[in-house]
């Protein structure tokens, strides 16, 4: 692995000018490539413990509650700590960032341009924004006369800004609003809208939340134990059909790199077991002759497999046992972030049946007391290959 500093001026002339870019090969020495699923959630659960880390302003990200969830399931204190400082600043955000202009417009916008016009955009964009107290009105009167226009966009509640025939940028991002809040905004685009609340820090999350709660041991046992009632028979892996076959293409690379007596034998053999059946009704099972043969077989009773893990993991998830037990650990981790003070009593002193009531208005159904339901055996042995 190696990593590349890049320098280069921003465009708001303001901004650290360096960056690093980590490189990497992603196919292995044994030919296979690297998983890179989940990337974008990877890459946030890093960004925001560097930021707990160093004491940097929390960023609020797309995958907020998918990296809350990850660094939660850790085994790191630190992390633990870090899931509960992101809890309080951003678990449940209905309106999270999304991407303002995709990678392939964005490729398209610099090959025309021979370089890469939106940062450039976006800063002059912002600085108009933020002359004369925020007006949207006026900014708009302001940007057209140097040629960009405003126009609705494809999806609900954007609206795009840019010049004719030119690059585009969401309005509500260059401008630093939530959509929802754009909207009304534009149905009294002549008030001023007031500054934006300074992001959050590290310092000033901990400041603004009670000191956090000293539990039993016994939590984490709690915790454990729903995590295995809620854990489903086959893992994620488990279910995709290509990574159940991986096991069976060394039967492919042995039908491929066979020898010519080899493939008489299995002729052979395919021939004597034709005859048996037609001479005396005898079903003998004929392992496959050919790479082609075999690969067809395989990608067949891998699909069979993973359609019925799949369905059997589904009817996990909806079982009445499985969606208590989610319930449960849910309300029991907002227990332990809870302000209320007859909560966090009840948390001391490790009565969760006590502390997850005050959270609810439904009485507390335990959920060893929830009847489970049968479940279908699935077949995990991939006959006939």
């Amino acid at each position: 692995m190696m990593i590349v500093e890049h320098q280069k001026k921003r465009a708001d002339g303001q901004s650290y000018d360096r960056h690093w870019h980590v490189v990497f090969a992603e196919t292995l020495t044994n030919g296979r490539s690297l998983n890179s699923r989940f990337i974008r959630i990877r890459n946030e659960k890093v960004a925001r413990f560097t930021e707990l880390a160093f004491g940097q302003p929390l960023t609020s990200g797309k995958h907020n509650d998918a990296v809350i969830r990850a660094l939660e399931a850790s085994s790191n204190p630190q992390m633990q700590r870090a899931a509960t400082d992101l809890k309080q600043a951003f678990w449940g955000e209905s309106d999270k960032p999304q991407a303002t202009f995709t990678d392939k417009a964005h490729q398209v916008t610099r090959r025309k341009a021979g370089r890469s016009v939106l940062p450039s955009m976006r800063a002059h964009l912002r600085k108009r924004w933020q002359e004369k107290g925020r007006v949207l009105l006026s900014f708009i009167e302001r940007v057209a006369d140097e040629g960009y226009l405003i126009r609705e966009g494809d999806k609900p509640d954007v609206w795009l800004i840019g010049q004719n025939g030119g690059a585009h940028l969401a309005l509500h991002r260059v401008l630093g609003l939530k959509k929802k809040e754009l909207v009304v905004l534009l149905s009294d685009a002549d008030r001023s809208v007031p500054l934006s609340p300074p992001r959050l820090t590290v310092k000033a999350v901990k400041v603004n939340k009670p000191p956090p709660i000293v539990v039993p041991p016994d939590y984490a046992q709690k915790l454990e134990a729903l995590r295995h009632r809620i854990r489903p028979r086959w893992k994620r892996s488990e279910c995709r059909a290509e990574l159940i076959a991986l096991p069976y293409q060394n039967m492919v690379r042995r039908l491929e790199n066979s020898t010519l007596g080899e493939m008489l034998e299995r002729l052979l053999a395919a021939l004597i077991a034709r005859m048996l059946k037609a001479l005396f009704g005898l079903s003998v099972d004929v392992p496959p002759i050919t790479a082609d043969e075999a690969r067809e077989r395989i990608s067949k009773a891998c699909a069979e497999v993973a359609s019925l893990r799949q369905q059997d993991v589904q009817e996990h998830f909806a079982s009445p046992e499985v969606q208590a037990a989610l319930k449960e650990r849910r309300l029991l981790k907002q227990c332990l972030v809870s302000d209320n003070p007859v909560t966090r009593q009840a948390m001391k002193a490790g009565a969760w049946g006590e502390a997850m009531m005050t959270l609810r208005s439904e009485p507390r159904v335990p959920v060893h007391a929830v009847p489970k339901m049968p479940q279908q055996k699935t077949v995990s042995y991939l006959g006939g290959l």
